[in-house]
């Protein structure tokens, strides 16, 4: 396989398993205040088809965030443009979330809901700078043990 279908590869796989660790996260962030919502109700089973949906919009909207370059894994600082597609993104999901009578169709729930997905926005996003300072000083401090083994390496010969 020639070198530059190999990198088209990679990059679709780094974004693939990008959209894939973000899907799993909205969706357990979803699911968890669906059931939260659905215990204090009272009721102790939840629908296969509102994770079906959930799931399923998670992962829709990962891949558009990837496609539009408006996905976290790669930004230091929100912008308005990333602000916007956070509320954008939140709406979207209290829209499908009405339609798919997941909380019942209360709008007061709908919104708690849609400020709800707002915080999971802002706090995947802290995780994702988090991770990328942390990556950053490990690359930091590998690359300087590799510049002192040379140099050492340099000196004994």
């Amino acid at each position: 396989m020639n070198k530059k279908i190999w990198n088209l590869i990679e990059r679709y796989l780094t974004k693939k398993i990008g959209v894939e660790i973000k899907c799993c996260l909205m969706f357990l962030l979803i699911l968890c205040f669906y059931c939260i919502y659905r215990w204090i109700g009272g009721i102790s089973e939840a629908s296969i088809i509102h994770m079906l949906e959930m799931v399923l919009l998670a992962y829709v909207i990962g891949w558009i965030q990837t496609l539009i370059h408006s996905d976290f894994d790669e930004i230091d600082h929100l912008r308005i443009k990333e602000c916007l597609f956070i509320i954008l993104c939140s709406f979207v999901y209290v829209i499908i979330a009405y339609l798919g009578n997941w909380f019942d169709k209360s709008i007061g729930i709908g919104i708690i809901y849609g400020f709800y997905m707002i915080c999971a926005y802002l706090c995947t996003f802290m995780v994702y700078k988090i991770k990328r300072v942390i990556d950053a000083k490990h690359l930091n401090e590998d690359l300087k043990k590799f510049q002192e083994r040379r140099l050492t390496d340099e000196k004994c010969n």
